[in-house]
């Protein structure tokens, strides 16, 4: 891209402070020879592989929040607010400055920490998640002396910040990035730990047409302009769809296709919903991310196992009911119960709005209407291990033009980050809903399908 594609995508990192973070879910794997998909004779070999279905996955329903048309960021302060001194909520819905990323989320666990130290001192305490908000939560209220019982129902800690491995490298099928490397709460331990940061540039693209074709990203420049002058950086709460729907009309059909890839690259692949529900507002929350963007050669895994480190964690272990009252809290699972002084809710606000936790009493006024009122996006991943790489290695970013709208349109380069020929794909809003549905060899057979156009 030119210079001044390069300004948007800073500014997108900038001022929302969001991305694709907290990007994908429920990691599925079978055994490879269960798919014809995989033999593609045209491409190396795949060695191994996961497919992430966010949406369907129970203990988040989602992937990452953002603000929908009709609402405003004002609602993740309500969201946030403790209630009576005893229930205290933390989540990356709940942070105002980088919502959205793992680093909202870690953030918002060490806030909520903070405020039920202010209300209720060095006491007993609750924390239900595991994930980045609940670990950093709990780690901090126990270095402060607090008695705590973190309750997950998971069988493993992380939540959205899932490290797998793939033939033994670390892979993260949710969160991926340090968005902001300066910025980033965790970028300090990353140095105390010895974890490598790779900076990755989303100006390093190639682009590809449907038919394969190499195409000169200069011919859409002047799309760029016309979304970024448009809809980009403006704070109403109007939707983007009906405005950006206008200006299409107004394009050739071919241009047409090519808008929608612009369209779903730059917005929807950013904030994980289509724009037809996206408020204007959600590229215009949150505070600037700086430092640029890497990702840590480890995963996230060891940040959550660092920050889970002698801490009380019950796995497995589903909550049905959160209640309090002026003597303490109860926290109610299917087998048991627990009792504290307060306690830390950072159920994501998919859970939230599934309404499968009873809260006694019930959400404030206000609280209710923010958990109604968010949106919680969906972004999937396809990763692929090849015997040997097909692409250009020195590319960070493979992205390409389908004649479906939104369908396997941005692929990322993991090798320098692996060492491996990694490649993971990214479907967000309305396509990673349809894919979801798709069988593991029907989601496959596309991936490679498209991969396979590509003339490197």
């Amino acid at each position: 891209m030119t210079s001044s594609i390069l300004s948007r995508r800073n500014f997108l990192l900038g001022s929302a402070a969001v991305g694709v973070t907290l990007g994908a879910g429920c990691g599925e794997k079978k055994p490879l020879t269960s798919s014809d998909a995989l033999n593609n004779s045209s491409l190396p070999s795949v060695v191994d592989w996961r497919i992430t279905r966010w949406g369907s996955d129970p203990w988040s329903k989602g992937s990452y929040s953002y603000i929908p048309a009709g609402s405003s960021p004002r609602l993740r302060l309500d969201l946030a607010r403790p209630t009576d001194g005893r229930r205290f909520m933390a989540g990356e819905a709940t942070e105002s400055d980088f919502p959205a990323t793992v680093n909202g989320a870690v953030r918002s666990g060490f806030r909520a920490a903070q405020e039920v130290l202010e209300a209720r001192g060095v006491d007993s305490c609750l924390v239900i998640g595991a994930g980045g908000s609940g670990l950093a939560a709990a780690s901090q209220l126990q270095k402060e002396g607090c008695e705590v019982i973190v309750l997950e129902g998971r069988d493993r800690i992380g939540g959205r910040a899932w490290t797998d491995n793939l033939q033994d490298t670390p892979i993260d099928l949710g969160g991926s990035w340090f968005h902001g490397v300066d910025t980033h709460v965790l970028t300090p331990r990353a140095e105390e730990l010895n974890i490598e940061l790779v900076p990755t540039d989303y100006e390093n693209w190639i682009l590809f047409d449907f038919d394969g074709g190499r195409m000169n990203t200069a011919r859409l420049n002047r799309l760029y302009d016309l979304v970024y002058d448009s809809v980009i950086g403006r704070s109403s709460t109007d939707a983007m769809g009906p405005l950006l729907s206008s200006i299409r009309e107004s394009l050739s059909s071919e241009e047409q296709r090519w808008f929608d890839y612009v369209v779903v690259s730059e917005i929807e692949h950013w904030y994980a919903g289509h724009v037809d529900d996206l408020a204007m507002a959600t590229a215009y929350e949150g505070a600037l991310s700086r430092g640029g963007d890497a990702v840590p050669t480890t995963g996230y895994g060891p940040f959550m196992e660092d920050l889970a480190s002698g801490l009380d964690i019950r796995l497995s272990t589903k909550v049905t009911e959160v209640s309090h009252n002026s003597s303490g809290v109860t926290v109610t699972t299917e087998s048991e119960s627990f009792e504290a002084a307060s306690v830390v809710v950072t159920l994501p606000l998919g859970v939230l709005q599934s309404n499968t936790v009873k809260f006694s009493p019930e959400l404030p006024y206000s609280q209710q209407v923010a958990v109604d009122g968010l949106g919680m996006g969906l972004m999937n991943k396809v990763v692929l291990e090849f015997e040997e790489p097909f692409w250009d290695v020195n590319k960070d970013l493979i992205s390409y033009m389908p004649t479906n709208r939104g369908r396997f349109v941005e692929w990322y380069n993991a090798m320098s980050w692996t060492g491996k020929p990694i490649l993971v794909g990214f479907n967000t809003a309305d396509s990673a809903a349809a894919i979801e549905t798709w069988s593991d060899a029907s989601t496959l057979e596309a991936s490679l399908e498209v991969l396979s156009k590509m003339k490197f």
